[in-house]
């Protein structure tokens, strides 16, 4: 009984971490899915006249739950998602960077596990920048 209860805590420890990994990973992915449609959708500076102006917020937060997929959906263990987009393109450079940060609230859940996981929860954050998909457009006149 001595030696089971360090090796149960050191086996649940490693499982709590190898589930904290794959949410980092997670997280990551949907950062860069999030910093694609940002790329494509995000128009706060009017570049492309034709398009919808505006940064396109929830289109931008739904491709980033998308991304995360059964972590976010069906009670999985990924809580809360903050996603925050910061288009630095404008007019004059239509192809500057959109950064898209991802904060994102996740559950320790394992038994045993919360050592590992530094308590119950544990806020995973991932950043990634694309560059803007604008183009200049002229408008011709008849």
């Amino acid at each position: 009984m001595i030696a089971l209860v360090p090796i149960l805590f050191m086996f649940f420890s490693f499982v709590q971490l190898s589930k904290l990994a794959t949410a980092r990973l997670a997280v990551k992915h949907s950062a860069i899915i999030g910093a694609r449609a940002a790329a494509v959708m995000a128009n706060g500076k009017d570049n492309v006249p034709e398009a919808p102006e505006g940064t396109q917020q929830n289109e931008i937060e739904k491709a980033v739950k998308a991304g995360l997929g059964p972590w976010w959906q069906f009670d999985g263990p990924i809580m809360a998602v903050n996603v925050t987009v910061n288009d630095a393109s404008t007019r004059e450079d239509p192809y500057d960077w959109v950064e898209v940060k991802v904060k994102a609230t996740y559950a320790c859940r394992v038994p045993l596990g919360f050592l590992a996981c530094a308590g119950f929860q544990r806020t995973l954050e991932e950043t990634y920048r694309m560059p803007h998909q604008g183009a200049r457009y002229r408008t011709y006149s008849r």
